[in-house]
């Protein structure tokens, strides 16, 4: 009878525990991803002993939320000219390390953010991932 009155009273507690994790796992809500669809190329002419090198980079924004993410495609020329600007300012030879790549990365993720607490007040872009990156 113990044995009963113990399996009965743990199935129970399991059923109440059960309930509030799904709800703490519905709460979560995915990442939106944007794609911007023109690459960056960068003309490395000047920086690299005057040998034709090119670097070029597509980029995809990761935000919390859709409201987060129509603020940057609002923004998006700003966004994009700030890249542009901070892609260009790369040498040849940082760029072909993995912790330039990194580096680069990050900075891009900083200036996107920086944009759009400029213009919005709100820079909930979590991550610029390159989606592509050649360099010739």
């Amino acid at each position: 009878m113990k044995k009963s009155l113990s399996l009965i009273t743990i199935l129970l507690m399991s059923l109440l525990v059960t309930p509030i994790h799904a709800a703490d796992e519905s709460e979560k809500t995915p990442p939106v991803y944007y794609k911007i669809e023109e690459p960056f190329t960068i003309n490395f002419v000047n920086q690299s002993q005057k040998r034709a090198r090119y670097l070029q980079i597509k980029v995809a924004l990761m935000a919390s939320s859709q409201e987060a993410m129509d603020s940057a495609v609002l923004n998006l020329p700003m966004i994009q000219d700030e890249l542009r600007t901070l892609f260009s300012q790369q040498t040849y030879e940082s760029v072909t390390t993995i912790q330039g790549r990194e580096k680069l990365d990050a900075l891009a993720t900083e200036r996107v953010q920086k944009v759009l607490q400029e213009e919005t007040g709100n820079s909930d872009i979590k991550k610029v991932y390159f989606t592509s990156f050649i360099l010739q």
